[in-house]
């Protein structure tokens, strides 16, 4: 939304200072003309999906204002977090006391993907997505992340969902390992490239069912 992009320009300095600012600004400007992606999609059966637990002093939340500003601290745009809560995501923080030790998103009509036609996705019925989880380094490795997926998994569940999806950059070893040990398992890889106006997109599904249903959305355009 062209409102927020005078606060998303302050968020970006204030998280990488003016040079790194124009750094991003530069490498944003060079993506809009060139682009190449591949991720794999990964599901989780919400039914009996794999319990993990927070640390006692840890709690997760469900955030909303003033608690959204707080996603600058580990490196977020609280213009995006305020944007996207407005649209009916749901925003997940875990603290402890009061620090901030993980984020996330959870979506649950639509999810920003930028290999669909219109970049976003609209989601198969019963199906959310989660997105942009991370952890402050001060709390990496006390499996923060995925205790608290496992709770937003009973929380989504409760509400009538049956699987969570996720994308992981087939490069990113490290989340790719979580989110397996979390329980989700792969469904299709997706291949997206961007020339100009030129775009492209393959999902390759390993199996019938949900997996083809993306790639069936992902190759059409919204309403």
């Amino acid at each position: 939304m062209l409102g927020d992009r005078p606060h998303r320009a302050i968020d970006m300095v204030r998280r990488e200072g003016p040079l790194g600012a124009s750094r991003s600004v530069l490498r944003n400007g060079l993506g809009h003309l060139y682009l190449r992606q591949e991720h794999f999609w990964y599901g989780l059966e919400l039914d009996g999906h794999p319990r993990r637990s927070l640390p006692e002093e840890v709690r997760l939340e469900r955030v909303d204002e003033p608690l959204l500003e707080r996603v600058t601290e580990v490196g977020q745009s609280a213009a995006e977090a305020r944007a996207r809560h407005a649209d009916g995501c749901d925003v997940w923080m875990a603290f402890e006391g009061d620090e901030l030790l993980f984020a996330c998103y959870t979506f649950r009509r639509r999810a920003p993907v930028m290999a669909a036609p219109t970049g976003e996705l609209e989601l198969p019925p019963r199906t959310a997505v989660l997105e942009d989880s991370v952890t402050a380094p001060a709390a990496r490795g006390r499996g923060i992340a995925p205790a608290s997926w496992s709770e937003i998994a009973d929380v989504l569940a409760a509400d009538g969902f049956r699987t969570l999806i996720t994308k992981v950059e087939t490069s990113n070893v490290p989340s790719r390992k979580a989110v397996e040990k979390a329980g989700f398992r792969e469904l299709a890889v997706m291949k997206h490239s961007r020339l100009g106006l030129r775009r492209r997109t393959r999902l390759y599904a390993y199996e019938a069912g949900l997996a083809t249903e993306l790639a069936w959305l992902l190759s059409i355009p919204g309403p």
